[in-house]
């Protein structure tokens, strides 16, 4: 894993297309009409969001070919309570793998390592068994379901809310 670099653009964008039927129900920003054009636009604002402590997103690559196979990231920071979302996807063909599983334990390490977070939350809708199946993979202490915690595509979702704090990894 790495931070997004501007390089990625055409893995990105072919990972995202490769896996829209996949990513459509539970990600925002994949659309049946999904254009490198905002691959390209994402790309260059993901260094301001880092910089300025918003986000921190990872692409994950293969460690023995290097290919693109997905992108994890935390979002949502709170600095006050020290805590922040964490999310994943992994591209249709390396599904099933555990890249998100392996993707997720680094970056909750990340987190609270290098930013000193104390809870990590990943927040799930209760019918993205895939995603399920990730967070209790990685140990994640599942806390409850959610009712209308989350809007995929002005669809509202109840959710499952998982968390990992330091003690857990």
């Amino acid at each position: 894993m790495r931070p997004y670099q501007n390089n990625d653009t055409d893995e990105l964008y072919q990972a995202v297309r490769e896996s829209l039927a996949e990513l459509m129900p539970w990600l925002d920003f994949a659309h049946k009409d999904y254009s490198i054009k905002e691959t390209r636009t994402w790309l260059k604002t993901h260094p301001g969001a880092w910089k300025d402590g918003l986000a921190y997103d990872f692409a994950i690559f293969d460690t023995g070919d290097g290919s693109f196979l997905g992108g994890c990231g935390l979002n949502r920071i709170d600095n006050f309570n020290k805590r922040a979302n964490l999310g994943y996807w992994v591209r249709t063909g390396r599904a099933g793998q555990g890249v998100a599983a392996t993707a997720t334990l680094l970056l909750a390490r990340f987190a609270f390592k290098e930013l000193s977070l104390k809870r990590i939350e990943i927040i799930i809708a209760t019918e993205n068994k895939r995603s399920l199946r990730v967070a209790e993979k990685v140990g994640a202490l599942r806390e409850g379901t959610l009712r209308n915690r989350i809007t995929i595509s002005d669809r509202v979702h109840d959710a499952v809310m998982f968390s990992l704090i330091p003690g857990d990894i």
